[in-house]
């Protein structure tokens, strides 16, 4: 009965309004607690009905849509904020704009309102064309929204990027396109005309590289604003402001450097513009601290002398009273911080969505992951960011506890601030200085000063304390919590031969890097992108009503619904099969994914006997890639936000156009022959590879072993290839870095293809030299390992920098190294005969 039950293809699976226990969702009554749980009646719930009878096939559905009210919060829509007078610092900034010709550098302290100031800029000289340059796509529409509900005619706001892909070329995503741009001194598209302005605002200037700061020189000459040798047109004038944060420069390891705010006056950076002075008009107060913040701020990590202490505007709240000192808590943050997040939420007007947390890492073995595990656990709404430094989508945070790096809370606040990693060993893995500093480092002062009100330090109790950090006098500024006495231990022992991930050597790698490791390659496309049938949602709707991510998902599993449609096989499947067995040795940590509660083993059994039986679904496709990740990266709060049944977000039309695409590859792309593996997990050692050797680590050494999971591969030699496979509009850089080391864990003879799943376009990876693959990787290892390495540009001296911004960073930007058709845009159906172009020459 059963196997005739599970071969009934279109059969549904019924949900129930039955949930888990209780204690899964809630630790204490709900009514207690100072917000509200999703409604059970009006939510998908993870309880089922276990019938196997109508396990067997989950109908595709639609996804539902997410919440009006939801939306609305993220965007900002509702009353329009209004701009507060102006402090005596920002009035200094209006004054010389409207009484004199002034240029103006505005280096203000974390929170004292650099957007604030723009907009009063703008407000006050409405007949004045203004063109805002921002760094990031959250900031430009964060900023685009607060001037539509000012009103504001008079402002255009571009980040760098989208001015370039708008007037130049679509290959501005990148900064690769950035340099195409520049280099080959691209005109504007036919019948259009850069935006009309006067005065030029650069935002967030301490994030400014070599390739932007051309970039909008190749703008200001393109506009008629200068001549070819930078000289200002006297017919053509104009002004310039530049906003940042000099500490708040946290990208060094891409050349971003605060000097461009700093030394904007010079004639070599900016200076070269106009014949006007330029003026200061620094912000010091911080309308965002409290007091009690910035005096610990000041007292504990702001030492050094030159430079200016930080004032607070605010010291008490609504009600007069004072707000609550910092807390540095002394303790075993894998265990004792979901206290931490308890006694947050006991405050009256503190939900999850007022607390972020903060850690220098967000994977590997991170006790960020261990937290946001507990606290998903205990049913409080939780996102932890699955990136180092990518931006954080508003939608996908809102409403949820936020637990991402230093680097993404730039430009976020939230009433609560929990900062993991407040000790040596931050200085010890992941800022690596060669001298211990005498004051805070930018990415720990960005992470200090995220909080409105409430400011928790996390100081694991077997590390030493910050070089900086007087623990004798902590307690005058803060509330010192010692939970568990200081057991200070030394570092463990480092690998004899080190192991890096082809995902980790490829994350974070400055553009410099990236352009010197594109430039041992050559690419050959072998089909071009086209339309095919709409992408799912890359969100959807989770068991609180609230919008959870999952592209990622469909990404994982897009490599195991072809390997299922083409023969019938899941290799997805082996991982969590093994969570129905008990465990063959005890792990140091805690593995999540065997504290689930019952029902998610359940319905791996369930898909168990499905695949048996040959009648396995895209949705148990979904949920097992779901599984496949939680294992990669220890993370089960995907698995317990999003519905048990909500795993429908990918229709069989979907379905079958991606078996079309990754079926169909032209030429040797073909995935085709016997020994074809998927999702196959390598390793393998280079002893001639070296490590360290660099200022941070001196000692050089060699051997090191490089590990990945490639999406399909072809491992016998004679044939050896490997395709990667992404589900995105665009490929990227690193993607082809990806491929790169896949082929050198195959073998240097193996082949190498890029493709997207999405528009199939497909790219052949070729190395120029036989010497080229191993030279990339030796080039990512230096990066990653403290070795020998380009100089990043903060390293120069001023004289130095200067002396660059005279040759125009030529040795730091240098040519696009990719061909101009790897970013081009789908064209045509594939659908339709002869659309699909296939091209087997080199381009």
């Amino acid at each position: 009965m059963l196997r005739g039950c599970l071969r009934r293809p279109f059969a549904t699976l019924s949900t129930s309004l039955v949930t888990r226990h209780p204690r899964h969702l809630f630790p204490y009554s709900p009514s207690a607690l100072p917000w509200t749980f999703l409604d059970q009646k009006a939510g998908l719930p993870h309880g089922i009905v276990l019938c196997i009878r109508k396990l067997a096939h989950v109908a595709a559905a639609a996804t539902e849509s997410i919440p009006d009210e939801t939306v609305a919060a993220v965007r900002g829509i509702g009353t329009p904020r209004t701009l507060l007078p102006p402090s005596p610092e920002q009035q200094i900034a209006i004054d010389t704009l409207l009484h004199t010709k002034k240029n103006i550098i505005v280096d203000a302290c974390a929170g004292s309102g650099k957007t604030t100031t723009i907009l009063h800029l703008a407000q006050s000289a409405p007949d004045t064309r203004f063109l805002v340059l921002v760094y990031n796509r959250r900031l430009m529409l964060e900023t685009k929204q607060r001037i539509e509900d000012l009103g504001l005619t008079n402002v255009t706001v571009q980040n760098y990027h989208t001015l370039g892909a708008r007037y130049y070329t679509s290959e501005c995503a990148t900064d690769q396109g950035l340099k195409r741009v520049v280099e080959d001194d691209l005109k504007i598209f036919e019948n259009m005309e850069l935006p009309e302005f006067s005065i030029l605002i650069l935002d967030e200037q301490q994030d400014m590289t070599p390739i932007l700061k051309r970039f909008v020189d190749k703008v200001l000459r393109d506009k008629g604003f200068i001549g070819p040798n930078r000289q200002p047109k006297a017919d053509q004038p104009l002004r310039v402001v530049v906003l940042g944060d000099r500490r708040q420069e946290v990208y060094g390891f891409n050349n971003a450097d605060s000097r461009f705010l700093s030394m904007a006056n010079r004639p070599e950076v900016f200076g070269y513009i106009n014949d006007q002075e330029w003026i200061l008009a620094d912000q010091t107060a911080s309308n965002r601290m409290t007091q009690s913040n910035v005096d610990f701020i000041n007292q504990q990590l702001l030492k050094d002398p030159s430079g200016k202490p930080m004032r607070a505007v605010k010291s008490h709240d609504a009600s007069g009273r004072p707000y609550p000192q910092p807390r540095y808590v002394i303790c075993d943050p894998y265990e004792d911080l979901v206290h931490e997040v308890h006694r947050l939420l006991e405050f009256p007007g503190i939900s999850p969505n007022d607390i972020i947390v903060l850690s220098p890492s967000v994977r590997g073995i991170s006790p960020a992951i261990y937290l946001a595990n507990d606290l998903a656990l205990r049913g409080i709404p939780v996102f932890r960011s699955d990136s180092d430094i990518s931006e954080i989508a508003p939608e996908v945070a809102h409403g949820k506890v936020l637990i991402c790096t230093y680097h993404q809370a730039k430009g976020i606040e939230r009433k609560a601030s929990i900062v993991l990693g407040f000790d040596q060993a931050y200085h010890s893995y992941f800022n690596k200085v060669s001298e211990d500093p005498i004051a805070v480092t930018n990415p720990q002062y960005v992470a200090a000063t995220r909080a409105l009100e409430h400011l928790v330090l996390i100081h694991a109790h077997t590390n030493a304390p910050l070089p900086f950090v007087d623990l004798d006098t902590v307690d005058e500024t803060c509330d010192l919590v010692i939970t568990r006495d200081l057991d200070i231990q030394p570092p463990g022992p480092e690998r004899q031969v080190p192991l890096f991930g082809v995902t980790a050597l490829c994350r974070n790698v400055s553009e410099t890097l990236i352009t010197d490791c594109l430039s041992r390659l050559e690419f050959k496309m072998l089909a071009e992108p086209t339309y095919g049938t709409s992408p799912p949602p890359s969100e959807i709707q989770d068991i609180y009503g609230l919008v959870e991510a999952v592209a990622a998902i469909t990404g994982t599993a897009i490599p195991a619904i072809y390997q299922w449609r083409l023969k019938k096989r899941s290799d997805i499947l082996a991982g969590p099969l093994k969570l129905l067995e008990p465990p063959k040795r005890p792990t140091k940590r805690r593995n999540p994914l065997r504290e689930l509660p019952e029902e998610f083993y359940e319905r791996i059994q369930y898909i168990k006997y499905a695949y048996e039986t040959g009648v396995i679904t895209t949705g148990d496709l979904l949920y097992l890639s779901n599984l496949e990740m939680a294992a990669k990266d220890k993370d089960i709060t995907k698995l317990l936000s999003i519905p048990l049944m909500g795993y429908t977000w990918i229709t069989e039309t979907y379905c079958k156009d991606i078996h079309y695409v990754l079926n169909t590859l032209p030429g040797d792309a073909k995935i085709s022959g016997r020994g074809i593996f998927f999702e196959s997990l390598r390793y393998r050692k280079f002893p001639l590879i070296t490590h360290g050797g660099g200022p941070t680590r001196p000692l050089k050494k060699s051997g090191v072993i490089v590990t990945g999971a490639m999406d399909i591969c072809r491992p016998k030699k004679e044939i050896a290839a490997v395709w990667e496979i992404k589900h995105s509009d665009s490929l990227s850089p690193e993607h082809l870095l990806q491929v790169v080391l896949y082929m050198l864990l195959l073998g240097e003879k193996s082949s190498g293809f890029l493709v997207s799943a999405r528009t199939g376009q497909t790219v052949q990876v070729l190395p120029k030299t036989p010497e080229s693959l191993m030279e990339i990787l030796q080039l990512l290892v230096d990066s990653k390992s403290g070795g020998e390495q380009s100089r990043l540009l903060n390293t120069y001296s001023d004289e130095e920098f200067l002396e660059e911004c005279r040759r125009d960073f030529g040795g730091l930007v240098g040519k696009c190294a990719l061909p101009a058709w790897f970013a081009m845009k789908p064209s045509g159906s594939r659908f339709r005969k002869g659309v699909r172009k296939r091209k087997e020459k080199m381009d």
